[in-house]
């Protein structure tokens, strides 16, 4: 096919070996085994060189696509062959950045050096179908995650924040809890971002025996600049998990608040498949859970508790 497409480029036999480093002859050949086995006469040989038929002509353009592929073919499984032995591919829920470079930096130190592709995860829904579509190798990010599929631990407990407007008489707080913030309007930011940090703020206000006026934002949340207006604008109060806009200090306008309650935490997790082979990858979780032993030693049951899986 390679030697249909020179010829029909150069329009010359002669040419056409040339550019393929063959000489003639074979290549005279190639075309006219190619002809006997398609049953069909794909050029009119001449003394100046050759001249495509209406067939050639036609099936030219879907050679060109079989070559194309071919080449994309033969390219990802020198990839493959060359690089996937180290690299490690991670899903990175919001704000969790700071403690995947902790083990990336442990690796190092340990004199291990895998090739790491970071990808933002914007939902429980996307982590595991990432996961389970293999374009990441694990993640780390908040439950609910796919148990039957996945191995899920434990890393660390993440506090949620308070993100109040950067006047607000609580604003200069160390910390606070749920009760000074009942007059509040709670901001609601789209549940399926993260089904189990929805679920345990609402929890929070019905074990404080409050019920805030609850204001949805859709489209709207603390990890967005639309969001941030309307806490910096003074139209109510987001509870959050994670540093807003993946920055590390607060965007101007608002103040984070660490939120006090008992339970006004989150489990953050790393998850990869369950039958994960790479060398890499699980060099890499290991090192993850050294960095993080305390929760890590706990069963994988410890991450998702029944009342906030979705």
């Amino acid at each position: 096919m390679r030697a249909f497409i020179a010829v029909a480029d150069e329009l010359s036999v002669t040419k056409a070996a040339e550019r393929l480093h063959i000489s003639q002859p074979p290549l005279s050949r190639q075309i006219h085994q190619l002809e006997d086995e398609l049953g069909v006469c794909l050029f009119v040989r001449h003394r100046h060189g050759v001249t495509l038929t209406e067939p050639g002509r036609r099936l030219l353009e879907k050679a060109r696509f079989l070559d194309a592929a071919a080449a994309d073919f033969f390219e990802a499984a020198g990839q493959m062959t060359r690089d996937d032995s180290q690299i490690v591919r991670i899903g990175i829920g919001w704000g969790l950045w700071e403690p995947v470079n902790r083990v990336r930096l442990e690796s190092e130190r340990q004199g291990l050096h895998p090739e790491i592709e970071v990808t933002d995860v914007s939902c429980a829904d996307d982590c595991n179908e990432r996961l389970r579509g293999r374009s990441i190798d694990l993640a780390v990010s908040r439950p609910p995650f796919d148990t039957v599929a996945l191995n899920v631990v434990p890393l660390f407990r993440e506090r949620l924040l308070a993100v109040l407007s950067e006047d607000h008489p609580l604003a200069g707080r160390p910390s606070i809890c749920v009760r000074e913030l009942a007059s509040e309007p709670l901001l609601l930011w789209d549940r399926h971002l993260m089904p189990v940090v929805f679920d345990t703020i609402l929890e929070l206000y019905a074990q404080a025996g409050i019920h805030p006026k609850t204001i949805p934002t859709p489209g709207a949340g603390p990890h967005n600049l639309a969001g941030l207006m309307l806490a910096a604008s003074g139209k109510g109060t987001y509870l959050c998990i994670g540093v807003p806009v993946g920055s590390q200090q607060p965007a101007t306008g608002v103040a984070l608040v660490p939120v006090a309650d008992e339970g006004a935490q989150v489990d953050i997790c790393v998850a990869w498949r369950k039958n994960e082979t790479s060398p890499a990858v699980l060099q890499f979780i290991d090192c993850m859970r050294e960095v993080f032993p305390q929760q890590s030693d706990q069963p994988a049951a410890a991450a998702t508790s029944s009342r906030r899986v979705s």
